[in-house]
């Protein structure tokens, strides 16, 4: 008998895996996948849709090369620009910004991923498509649960915030990778419950660790 508890895990292994190809480097070109996340997980929310589907219009019509620099600008360059601002994939980096509590994190992902069999080759344990290739071989859904709505729900939150340039700047390629992050926010988000920190209550308690608390992230502060 399979229950709804496996479908709802088998359903976020399969989002996580879909969207964690659409957000990696492009190795090749196409839109295909983008269209097949739309119509497999958009269906619910007519604004995931319509940035996944505007995604893969984008992706079909540009060259590999252009892409690839296009990725690079938007997740890896320092641009160093108000107009165009790096939009940083590291989940701790928005959560913790760079202190201490970064590293406990860090060593809490890495002790989760090592529980579940899961093997990480990156530098950076706190890389969203780290997070998201984890949730896509993870059957533990408490856990699973745990990272989504802790971490990377508020982290994308935040992202979207820090990643807002100059509405002026006219970057389409920008534009739509920025709109899968996007899209991922509104598909994970549906039916949980979020609360998020202000950066003035972020400077006022700074101690983020909690008895027991393995990723190191306090669940007063998450929503919890």
């Amino acid at each position: 008998m399979v229950t709804a508890t496996a479908v709802r895990g088998a359903e976020r292994r399969a989002l996580a895996g879909a969207f964690a190809g659409l957000l990696d480097y492009p190795h090749v070109p196409g839109g295909d996948a983008a269209r097949s996340v739309a119509e497999t997980f958009g269906g619910g929310d007519q604004e995931a849709r319509a940035l996944l589907e505007a995604f893969g219009e984008i992706v079909a019509s540009t060259p590999l090369g252009v892409l690839q620099e296009a990725y690079t600008r938007v997740f890896d360059l320092d641009t160093m620009t108000r107009a165009e601002p790096t939009c940083y994939p590291y989940v701790g980096h928005y959560l913790f910004e760079e202190n201490h509590t970064r590293g406990a994190f860090i060593l809490g992902l890495r002790k989760r991923y090592r529980q579940h069999g899961f093997e990480d080759d990156s530098d950076v344990a706190d890389h969203l498509l780290v997070l998201l290739r984890f949730l896509a071989v993870c059957e533990d859904d408490a856990t699973a649960e745990d990272l989504i709505t802790d971490a990377i729900l508020p982290a994308l939150r935040l992202m979207g915030v820090a990643a807002q340039g100059d509405a002026d700047a006219g970057n389409a390629l920008r534009d739509a990778h920025l709109g899968v992050l996007r899209a991922l926010e509104l598909v994970l988000g549906r039916g949980r419950e979020v609360t998020m920190v202000t950066p003035e209550e972020r400077e006022l308690e700074r101690e983020w660790l909690r008895d027991g608390d393995s990723l190191g992230i306090s669940r007063d502060r998450c929503g919890r």
